[in-house]
């Protein structure tokens, strides 16, 4: 990939996608926060406070979700011996005029969940603005259309970068248009890396109609390249899956269940997680063999509280499953630890302040919940060895 900066923000000066970093102006320190004010930028707690999270974990390891935490899988390593390389390169791809935010959180969110590198594809009459929400990623402009959203004909350029990647997530803040929706099926059939489909991406593929109950695929003999972890929340399960999803908790688990394996069907031997939200989120997972197809497992989710029920907190959870699965997590492993540490970011932010959360506020508390997680989940099973 050459290095060429766009001569202006017209869409019409990106023909083919090229890469470009821009940095921000630094902004005030971060005030001390046992004064009780923070600067929002970041946040690393002081000694008193981890401290206080620390107990937090223990007690919740061997509390009423003991069984919960020693049930989910381990972490990915993080060897005292590395390099940014060792923990991955992350692609997401998203954004559209007035949808910045959305690819923004998850960009960050893949930073904060350990990937090595993360790169973030985005039309490039909006770059200058993503670029500006995080230091620490790489923007990547594509060509778009008059509204601001990604052309078709940004297909090859992503393609490209993926080469280049360990795991891709296609469609916070992509936008609907007929040329999405053939830009996000192609990409779902080609990409050969671990992809997370969700937001505006699960909104092209459910409009194709071909994974939906009963839908009859357009697409006979073609079959994805990798592995997919499909995010929906429960609009999105309806368009996607032809059918809502009930609010009975045993009743998720089935359907669940159902649409993740007639999608085992229609693409054999090709792994796969689907990751329902909700209170109690439900995540299905299936991994074929050579004896051929696996029945699908389910877990829910224990963790989150209602400060994610607010806009941006699903870009925020793609982000961290992004950011494991670059790290060399399975889909299910990668899917079900973000749940987990995603609402455990949600659970120490309420810890602070149990109102007036934003999705931004998650992000700042994710690499706390990984050290809550690990606790937690250590005291959990040295208790079972008791």
């Amino acid at each position: 990939m050459t290095w060429v900066p766009p001569s202006d923000n017209t869409c019409d000066d990106a023909p083919a996608i090229t890469k470009r970093r821009i940095d921000k102006t630094p902004t005030n320190n971060l005030s001390d926060y046992s004064k009780g004010v923070i600067e929002m930028e970041t946040y690393l707690p002081d000694a008193a406070t981890r401290g206080e999270f620390e107990r937090m974990a223990r007690n919740d390891g061997v509390g009423e979700r003991s069984e919960f935490w020693r049930s989910l899988p381990l972490l990915p390593e993080r060897p005292s011996i590395s390099h940014k390389g060792t923990f991955g390169v992350a692609l997401a791809v998203g954004g559209s005029r007035g949808m910045t935010g959305a690819i923004s959180l998850t960009g960050s969110a893949t930073l904060a969940a350990g990937a090595g590198l993360t790169r973030l594809v985005t039309p490039n009459t909006v770059l200058d603005v993503v670029a500006q929400y995080e230091r620490e990623y790489t923007t990547i402009p594509g060509p778009c259309d008059d509204a601001g959203r990604f052309k078709f004909e940004a297909k090859d350029g992503i393609l490209e970068l993926s080469e280049h990647s360990t795991a891709v997530a296609i469609g916070p803040g992509l936008g609907r248009s007929d040329e999405l929706e053939w830009l996000v099926t192609e990409l779902f059939f080609e990409l050969q890396t671990p992809v997370v489909i969700d937001a505006d991406a699960l909104n092209a593929i459910a409009s194709t109609g071909f994974l939906s109950s009963g839908g009859e695929s357009q697409f006979v003999g073609r079959r994805p390249k990798g592995p997919r972890v499909f995010t929906p929340h429960p609009g999105e399960f309806y368009r996607l899956a032809g059918y809502a999803p009930t609010s009975d908790p045993e009743a998720r688990l089935v359907e669940a269940k159902e649409w993740l394996e007639s999608y085992a069907t229609l693409f054999p031997n090709c792994e796969a997680t689907l990751l329902l939200k909700g209170p109690g989120t439900v995540i299905a997972s299936i991994v074929p063999e050579e004896e051929g197809l696996l029945e699908a497992t389910v877990n829910v989710n224990a963790t989150g509280n209602s400060n994610l029920a607010t806009g941006g907190s699903g870009d925020v959870l793609t982000g961290v499953i992004l950011g494991l699965l670059a790290q060399g997590a399975t889909c299910d492993e990668a899917a079900r630890s973000g749940a987990a540490l995603h609402g455990i970011a949600a659970e120490l932010r309420s810890a602070i302040c149990s109102r007036g959360a934003v999705a931004s506020d998650v992000v700042r508390f994710i690499p706390c919940a990984f050290d809550y997680y690990e606790t937690a989940q250590a005291h959990a099973r040295n208790m079972r060895e008791d």
